[in-house]
């Protein structure tokens, strides 16, 4: 019974060490905006720049990311912070730019 614990315990720590990565995909409305990410939980977590601008993909290794755009003229969409989950391999995250989601006003 023993053997069995430590065994079991060994695989999950071996699985937690290896693969733990969640993969982001973060789409914007309308696109051409740079993403930034951290880890949440420590102040040390800095922010990152997201590989490309746009609609885009990533994986992290934390417990919880938050996650903005901010388009060409310094308009910044709100920030998303989300918990992540070993049990999930993705997480789907869309950001639209707070002017755009706005109601046009009505022409008179």
């Amino acid at each position: 019974m023993k053997l069995r614990n430590l065994s079991l315990l060994a695989v999950l720590s071996l699985s937690l060490a290896a693969g733990c990565a969640t993969q982001i995909n973060v789409h914007t409305e309308p696109g051409g905006a740079k993403i930034r990410y951290r880890g949440e939980g420590r102040a040390a977590f800095r922010w990152k720049d997201a590989p490309s601008l746009g609609d885009t993909s990533f994986k992290v290794r934390y417990g919880r990311i938050s996650v903005y755009a901010l388009w060409p003229d310094n308009v910044r969409s709100e920030k998303v912070t989300l918990p992540l989950s070993m049990w999930r391999d993705v997480e789907n995250i869309t950001l639209v730019r707070p002017d755009a989601a706005a109601p046009a006003a009505p022409a008179n």
